[in-house]
């Protein structure tokens, strides 16, 4: 979860936070990953873009990453900078690629995120 804060990061503080997330990723190895970014708006620059899929996307594939739904930014520059960002994830072209949908609403977020995974307990 983001906050309004991320508005003063620095380039440094950023990349930061990413080797923490993927740290406590490696420890939780979660399936499905739901990220609230509406209060996010550190602009993530390309190379920032770039090196973020190249830290995170393989290693999330590797620990069994399914789905990830991500709440979008409510200020347009960082809304596009994250749209580039999973354009970088998908032009990886990585086997096992995880599904990634944006949400605005967290109720629709959350039903597409556990929607499979209810189905098949279910049964």
């Amino acid at each position: 979860m983001w906050d309004s804060e991320t508005e003063n990061m620095s380039a440094g503080d950023f990349e930061t936070e990413m080797q923490e997330w993927l740290n406590a990723f490696k420890k939780c190895k979660p399936k499905f990953l739901y990220d609230r970014c509406n209060d996010f708006k550190y602009p993530i620059s390309p190379d920032q873009q770039i090196w973020m899929a190249m830290l995170l996307n393989q290693a999330w594939i590797d620990l069994g990453l399914k789905k990830y739904a991500h709440m979008m930014p409510e200020e347009l520059i960082t809304e596009l900078s994250v749209e580039q960002l999973f354009g970088e994830f998908f032009n990886l072209q990585l086997d096992n690629q995880f599904e990634i949908e944006n949400f605005s609403d967290k109720d629709k977020a959350l039903a597409w995120l556990y929607v499979e995974e209810s189905a098949l307990t279910s049964k």
